[in-house]
């Protein structure tokens, strides 16, 4: 099984709240999802891009997580995709199990006035 489709064209990056990217993608029992993207850098720092996992359409986002260690402590951190160069980009995640996934983008520092561009596509396998 594969899809693919696109995300969104080329937009200017929000800011300072992560906004979403497109609509909703039901994962259609997929294993994985790979998202590729373009950015073009702007006068912000960088780009956070976060997988969101959704139990039912329109529901409530559930942000992937990552774990830190920090003396025998682990804490669930939100994974986020961070680039700070114009560039082409691509990242994979696990997803058996999810019904749909929402990808949110925003600046990385809240810094500068956003004029960086992000495009955005995807692939569902397995």
């Amino acid at each position: 099984m594969s899809a693919t489709g696109i995300i969104q064209a080329a937009t200017t990056i929000a800011k300072t709240t992560q906004t979403a990217m497109g609509s909703e993608i039901g994962t259609e029992n997929a294993a994985y999802i790979t998202l590729f993207f373009t950015y073009t850098k702007g006068n912000e720092t960088g780009l956070d891009i976060i997988l969101n996992a959704r139990r039912t359409s329109a529901g409530t986002n559930h942000p992937n997580r990552v774990w830190s260690a920090s003396s025998g402590v682990q804490t669930g951190l939100t994974e986020k995709i961070r680039v700070t160069a114009s560039g082409d980009y691509y990242s994979t995640w696990f997803i058996e199990g999810l019904d749909y996934v929402l990808f949110t983008q925003g600046g990385s520092n809240n810094d500068g006035t956003p004029t960086g561009t992000l495009a955005a596509s995807y692939t569902l396998t397995g």
